[in-house]
C-alpha cells in the first residue's frame, strides 16, 4: 500500500469519511440493527471540520483512517480532550496509520494544556488503545444501544 497523505477533512469529502466510519466499524462483525444504529450516530462532526479538530489518511481522494477530537475542557481533575472518532479502514489496518493519528490527537492535547485524553472505546479497539499507553478506567453504558457497555480510557499527558 503506498502511504498515505495526512490532511484535514475538506467539506466535499464528509460523506467519504462518514462511509470510511461505516466500513470500519463493519469491519469488526456486528450485525445489521447494530450497524443502523451505527449509521446514525456515528458521524463526522461537521464542526469538528471546521474547527480544524480531524485528521484523515488519505490514498488520492480516497479517506483510508480518521481522527476528530473534541474542543478541550475542563474538569474537577484537570483540562482534558476527548478521542471522538478514530477509525481505520480495513485496507490500512496494521500499516501504523491509526497510531501516527493518535499521536496527532496526542500532540494536539498536549498542545491545548491538557492533562488527559478521554477515549470510549470500542470493545475490539481496547488493545489498540492500551498498547497506546492508556488505561483502563471503566466500562459505561452505551448512550445508544441499551443493554451494551463500551470500555473508558483515559491517556494520562502528564
Amino acid at each position: 500500500m503506498t502511504s498515505p497523505a495526512l490532511a484535514p477533512v475538506r467539506p466535499e469529502h464528509a460523506d467519504a469519511v462518514d462511509a470510511l466510519i461505516l466500513r470500519s466499524k463493519a469491519f469488526w462483525g456486528y450485525d445489521a440493527e447494530i450497524m443502523n444504529v451505527m449509521a446514525r450516530v456515528l458521524r463526522l462532526d461537521r464542526e469538528a471540520m471546521k474547527a480544524g479538530r480531524t485528521l484523515a489518511g488519505w490514498i488520492g481522494d480516497r479517506p483510508i483512517g480518521i481522527c476528530q477530537i473534541s474542543e478541550p475542557y475542563e474538569t474537577a481533575r484537570g483540562r482534558a480532550m476527548e478521542l471522538q472518532l478514530l477509525f481505520i479502514g480495513p485496507e490500512a489496518i496494521g500499516t501504523g496509520l491509526g497510531r501516527t493519528l493518535y499521536a496527532w490527537a496526542i500532540d494536539q492535547a498536549r498542545a491545548a494544556s491538557c492533562v488527559r485524553l478521554d477515549i470510549l472505546s470500542d470493545p475490539n479497539a481496547t488493545g489498540f488503545y492500551a498498547a497506546m499507553g492508556a488505561r483502563f478506567v471503566e466500562d459505561r453504558a452505551s448512550k445508544t444501544i441499551p443493554g451494551r457497555t463500551l470500555p473508558w480510557y483515559e491517556h494520562d499527558l502528564r
